[in-house]
Order: structure tokens, then C-alpha cells, then sequence
């Protein structure tokens, strides 16, 4: 490896600890947990189908959200209604107030049945209205249908602390209403599931079906699913569980939290179960918190995988050098994790520092506390990318993009392919030993068949 690329590489515990540490001087990068809380605040509540949500501020962020695709579908916009208060220069400079006030009484003249969720952006945020004032000055009958956030981004909050504000929220809504009756013949030790976000519908149903599975095979039942189905009902109903668990710890803490905080309802901590390894590792966890006594790899399905994983190592060749390229934290760490259980080198690319503080949470436990590491290439540029890959012994490249024709890249899109579960294993073994034997061409901008 040439000097400049080996002043480059570094570990990522290091990494992490200088970020914990606060030594690094961090610049911001575009992810999607760099958005911002109005935005993480209202992908929580659009899960609702008994909430609509009114936004106090100028129009732009509402028309923006318009035309990004609805929770859990494809092809589709979210075709909600998307309301705003549209403030105007008249209300930046004077208040707006009273406008909210009207716009409150028009939304529930015309949505009767629904909770009023209100959230603010940056312009209500900046000018100091009282959206507080404004619903406590509310008849009670209506007082008692809203519930609101401050939400403007130019805080320098993120999506990550506008889903935990909203997840909180939820968490004490959850235990109001009124109690309903449980059944106490059923014994079943009970879950309820958060599932990961941007999650196409048809991979969605295949992992919703192959979680319920594999709790079957535990004795445990679902409870709930936080889904784009929700009610503040359903919601409710979530403290009747005896654990929450998550396909994605990070999206869920916020509630789970709460939830804990509340009602002593503990949450699993292994997250994205990702690989044999990882899968067993989340099943145990869930297992041993429910003081279920289960061997785990006893079970057929494990043993045969077991097979398949020692075969795929076999095909790969042990120690074999892997390039990861992913910016999401959670599934950056779930991807290395896959690689070093199918016995190779991972070396992680693009990593921005950026992410890893705003995520600090994940990347201490799995980092820092259960000693996950691997090395680190320290820039994100396309030609600086190649440039290691041609000076490494034909390494296998897990990218989403094919920028790497000549190499042979595993770009398996998890937003529309399952990942989780022992079926979610078989599926990626299948696929990156078909990346093995497909032949790579010269042109990126073909798909290689």
C-alpha cells in the first residue's frame, strides 16, 4: 500500500473515542439523521392514522414532505393531508399567532375523529410564538385533541432528537385512556415490535412474517407492531407487553425509554440482526430477558446455515479483504459484523464523524463496550476509493451503487430486499455468492446480469 493511503487508514474504536471525546473537529454532512427534528418528529406521527398533523410555519417544509414517498410504500406519494398555517411576512413580522388559533378550529371542523398533532419549523420557531399559550387559551373539549412539539431545525436539533422527542410523547400517551381487559388464560410471554424505517411494503410483510416465526419457535407472541397502521389504541395496548424489541434499536429508543421509565417494561438490546450470528445473538438476548431457556443453535434451521455460512467462506477465501461503504451507523456496524462472521477483513470507507456523534449511543455499545472493530479509510472521494481498492488483492465491495464495475460489488439494497431473520441470512448468502460468480464489466452505468 502506497504512503499516502496508510496515512489514511486508522480503527474505528479510535475513531470513536476521539468523537466521544470531543478532540475531533466534526463539519456536518448530508444523512438522514442529519435532517432535521421537524422532520424526524413528523415521520414518527405520520405512522398515525388517527392523527393529522398542522404544521405551524411556512409552507416549504410541508410541500417538501408532500412528494417523498409514504411510510412503508413504494412507488407512491404520501398522500395525506398535509396541512400549514402558511405563515406569510405579515406573521413573521407581527405573530402568528392568532392565525394558529383560527387554523386550529378549521382543521377540527374538518377532521373531527382526529388528534390534532402541531408541530413547528423554523420560521414559528425563530419568531417566538407561544404554541403553548395558544392551546392552553383552547375550549377544553379541544384543549384535550392536541398535542404539539416544538420542532424547528434551526436549533441544530437533529432527526434523531425529533424522533425521540416524539417517541417520548408517546410514551406518556400510551398510559392514559382508559384500561381494557386482558386475557389472563394466556400465558404467553408477549412483544411488542418496532420495525426499521424506509421499509418497502412487500419487504416489510416478508419481515414482519419471518419475526413472527422465529418467536413462534421461542413460545412468544406479538403484541403489537409499530406499523403505518397505528392508533393511539394500539398504542395503548403497547404497555400490555412484557418486552419491546426492534429491528432497529436506534429509530425506537426514544419510546422504549419511556416505556421503561412508565410501566418497567424492559426493551431488548441487540439491534439489527443482520447475518447468522448477529440473528441468534438478537433471539438470545429477547430469550434471556424473558427467562426463556432455549439452545438456539440446536435448531435445524441454525445448523443448516451454519453449512451454508462455513461454504460461503469457503468460496470467498478466508481473510479475504472487504470494502463497506454505508452511511446509516446502525447498518455500517451490522454490515462489518457480517463480514468479519463470514471470515473476512472488513475495511470501512467514507465514514463520516458526523454521523458516529450523532449516534454515539449505538456506536459506544457496539464499539467501545462489545469491542467491535475494524480498520478505517479516511475519505469518502470516489478516485481516492479505487485508488485502495486497486492496491488491495481483489477485495468484495459492499456498496449500493455499483461505482466499481471492474470489482466485485455486493449491492444488495436492504430497503427493498428482507435482511432480517434466519430467511433474511439464507437470501444475502445467496446473493453475495451470486455477486461471486457473476462477471463484472467496464461500464457502471449498465446492470450486470
Amino acid at each position: 500500500m502506497n504512503t499516502n493511503n496508510e496515512r489514511k487508514m486508522a480503527k474505528l474504536i479510535d475513531l470513536v473515542k476521539l468523537v466521544k471525546s470531543d478532540r475531533l473537529k466534526i463539519k456536518e454532512c448530508m444523512d438522514m439523521h442529519q435532517f432535521c427534528a421537524f422532520w424526524g418528529s413528523y415521520d414518527v406521527l405520520a405512522y398515525f392514522q388517527d392523527v393529522i398533523i398542522l404544521v405551524h410555519g411556512a409552507t416549504g417544509c410541508v410541500g417538501n414532505r408532500h412528494f417523498l414517498n409514504a411510510m412503508g410504500s413504494h412507488n407512491k406519494c404520501d398522500n395525506k393531508a398535509h396541512l400549514s398555517t402558511e405563515l406569510t411576512e405579515k406573521e413573521i413580522i407581527f405573530g402568528g399567532e392568532k392565525k394558529l388559533t383560527d387554523c386550529i378550529f378549521e382543521v377540527e371542523e374538518k377532521y373531527p375523529d382526529k388528534t390534532i398533532a402541531i408541530l413547528t419549523n423554523c420560521c414559528a420557531d425563530i419568531i417566538g410564538d407561544d404554541v403553548e399559550g395558544c392551546v392552553e387559551s383552547l375550549p377544553a373539549r379541544l384543549r384535550e385533541k392536541i398535542i404539539f412539539l416544538n420542532t424547528g431545525g434551526y436549533s441544530g436539533k437533529s432527526y434523531r432528537h425529533g424522533t425521540e422527542n416524539a417517541f417520548h410523547m408517546l410514551g406518556t400517551i400510551a398510559g392514559e385512556g382508559k384500561e381494557h381487559a386482558i386475557d389472563a388464560s394466556d400465558s404467553s410471554k408477549k412483544v411488542n415490535l418496532f420495525l426499521r424505517r424506509w421499509l418497502w411494503d412487500t419487504t416489510k410483510d416478508k419481515e414482519i412474517e419471518e419475526v413472527r416465526r422465529m418467536l413462534d419457535m421461542l413460545g412468544i407472541k406479538i403484541n403489537e407492531i409499530f406499523n403505518d397502521d397505528m392508533t393511539f389504541d394500539k398504542l395503548r395496548r403497547m404497555k400490555d407487553a412484557d418486552l419491546n424489541i426492534a429491528l432497529c434499536l436506534f429509530f425506537a429508543r426514544g419510546f422504549f425509554e419511556a416505556m421503561d421509565q412508565q410501566f418497567g417494561i424492559p426493551h431488548s438490546q441487540e439491534t439489527t440482526p443482520i447475518g447468522l450470528k448477529a440473528t441468534i445473538s438478537w433471539l438470545k438476548d429477547i430469550a434471556d430477558t424473558l427467562d426463556i431457556e432455549v439452545d438456539i443453535e440446536s435448531f435445524d434451521e441454525v445448523q443448516k446455515l451454519e453449512e451454508k455460512r462455513k461454504e460461503l467462506v469457503h468460496k470467498i477465501g478466508k481473510g479475504r479483504d472487504c470494502i463497506i461503504w454505508n452511511q446509516t451507523g446502525d447498518r455500517l456496524l451490522a454490515l462489518t459484523k457480517f463480514a468479519i462472521e463470514l471470515e473476512m477483513n472488513p475495511i470501512i470507507v467514507g465514514i463520516e464523524p458526523s454521523i458516529i456523534k450523532d449516534k454515539i449511543f449505538i456506536f459506544e455499545k457496539e464499539v467501545l463496550e462489545h469491542n467491535l472493530d475494524a480498520k478505517i479509510f479516511a475519505s469518502k472521494y470516489i478516485e481516492d476509493i479505487q485508488q485502495l481498492i486497486d492496491e488491495l488483492d481483489d477485495p468484495i465491495v459492499i456498496c449500493n451503487n455499483n461505482y466499481f464495475p471492474k470489482n466485485k460489488v455486493f449491492k444488495y439494497r436492504f430497503s427493498n430486499n428482507p435482511v432480517y431473520g434466519f430467511r433474511g441470512v439464507e437470501q444475502m448468502y445467496e446473493e453475495l455468492s451470486e455477486t461471486l460468480d457473476r462477471k463484472t464489466n467496464d461500464y457502471s452505468f449498465f446492470i450486470e446480469n
